[in-house]
């Protein structure tokens, strides 16, 4: 008698372990981001259906149900990985990730000075949970294209269901919501849900492509129905921007993230001349864009957050710890008018600077460079991947520019941008693969 069939039971058992693990590993991203896609912004809505409460206090308070989900998403993507946290030293070598874990780290610092440290901390953890459980499933994923397939039927689904609303319900007061809670929320949804549709029509081939296109237009449809102006102008102009510069720097081998940093700064010294010659402000280009010369009232908030950033510029108030921390806050005992009623900046850098002060603005800043080169660096095997990484990491960079979402819980522009940023990395794990964007 030999062991032999134990031992073929035992391979067989471990073989079907293995595969049920990678079945999970693939399912994860897709799961987190239909949670900030579609499940968070419904639950948000039906929470605040109840008794009408200060907003401050509301947004201090913890949400059980939501830590039980970030602990599962985490529990599930180590248990699901752990056959490749061999790779986990390579993985702290990113710049990317290094530049993350460091922002957490200032982050859990400013926890010392923070007027409200508990709620500090419980945010921090959180936003910790959160970055692992989604950086670990994306990172090391052992198949991009099936972990990919399964983000995109997520954006799938989410075009369907916020068209039938635009569809059968009445649009608000100054445009459709779709199944969010303001016209921001749907135009931010299908902005991103048109990136990866494109992308999806880019690498699929047949009545897949041909649904994928039908999918871009529906979401398109959606997003102008909308009428978020910012989400419309990015959707419109990032996709043939960054294209452009793939066919550009692709050819001559040249870095597509150096490209993209010249072109910013080349854009933003012509800006200040142009201004200066013409006279031309930002007063004015609100009023081109909004109608108003306040960018529809964020000025009056800028005012407010710089006036309190002077006053610690270097450390900042610290981590999750200006926004919504309860009664007593500077903003409940500073804040004028309906600044008292906000939880955010609507601008992602003010809001870093009033967090972690300078410090943590110069990491955030390095991750934005870092992203671009993680990007960057799939133009020669993997153009689609390309394209898609830093047209969303680009849609992020500029959505914060009038709206709040770096290292915010998790939101959904967050979760998709570190989603974007680990894919290259993800895709390292298939050197032998290329993508032909020029075939598609």
């Amino acid at each position: 008698m030999t062991d032999e069939p134990y031992q073929q039971a035992g391979l067989a058992t471990g073989e079907g372990e293995h595969a049920l693990a990678r079945f999970v590993l693939r399912w994860i991203p897709a799961i987190i981001i239909a949670y900030a896609l579609m499940i968070s912004p419904v639950l948000m809505q039906w929470r605040s259906s109840g008794a009408v409460t200060d907003i401050n206090v509301a947004a201090a308070q913890s949400n059980p149900l939501n830590q039980l989900f970030w602990i599962g998403m985490l529990a599930a993507a180590v248990l699901s990985a752990w056959r490749n946290f061999r790779e986990i030293g390579r993985l702290l070598s990113e710049p990317v990730i290094l530049l993350v874990f460091c922002y957490l780290g200032f982050a859990a610092l400013s926890v010392l000075w923070s007027p409200v440290p508990a709620i500090a901390f419980r945010r921090l953890a959180l936003q910790g949970v959160v970055v692992l459980a989604l950086g670990i499933s994306t990172a090391l994923a052992d198949d991009r294209d099936a972990m990919l397939d399964r983000v995109l039927a997520i954006f799938a689904v989410t075009v369907v269901v916020n068209l039938l609303s635009v569809l059968l319900t009445p649009p608000g007061p100054i445009g459709h919501e779709g199944i969010y809670s303001q016209k921001n929320g749907l135009g931010a949804a299908m902005a991103f849900s048109v990136l990866f549709c494109i992308y999806g029509a880019a690498i699929k081939r047949g009545r897949l492509r041909l649904f994928f296109i039908a999918l871009m237009l529906a979401a398109f449809y959606a997003l102008v129905m909308s009428k978020s102006k910012t989400s419309l102008g990015l959707a419109v102009l990032l996709p043939v921007l960054v294209f452009l510069t793939i066919v550009i720097t692709r050819p001559l081998r040249m870095n597509a993230a150096l490209f993209v940093l010249f072109a910013v700064a080349t854009g933003l010294v012509g800006w200040f001349y142009f201004s200066a010659l013409t006279g031309f402000d930002f007063a004015d280009l609100s009023m081109l864009l909004f109608n108003d010369e306040t960018f529809t009232g964020r000025t009056t908030i800028w005012a407010f957050v710089t006036d309190v950033i002077s006053r610690n510029p270097v450390f900042g108030q610290g981590y999750a710890s200006f926004w919504g921390i309860g009664a007593g806050s500077i903003v409940e005992r500073e804040a004028p008018g309906f600044v008292v009623g906000l939880l955010q900046a609507h601008n992602g850098y003010l809001d870093t600077l009033v967090e972690t002060g300078a410090i943590g603005l110069s990491i955030l800043l390095a991750l934005v460079a870092a992203a671009l080169f993680s990007a960057a660096r799939a133009a020669v095997r993997q153009p689609a991947l390309c394209w898609l990484s830093m047209t969303v990491v680009l849609t992020a960079v500029s959505h914060n520019m009038l709206e709040s979402s770096w290292f915010r819980g998790y939101s959904l522009i967050w979760m998709v941008f570190l989603f974007a940023v680990l894919l290259p990395r993800a895709a390292d794990s298939r050197p032998g693969e290329t993508i032909a964007l020029a075939k598609s």
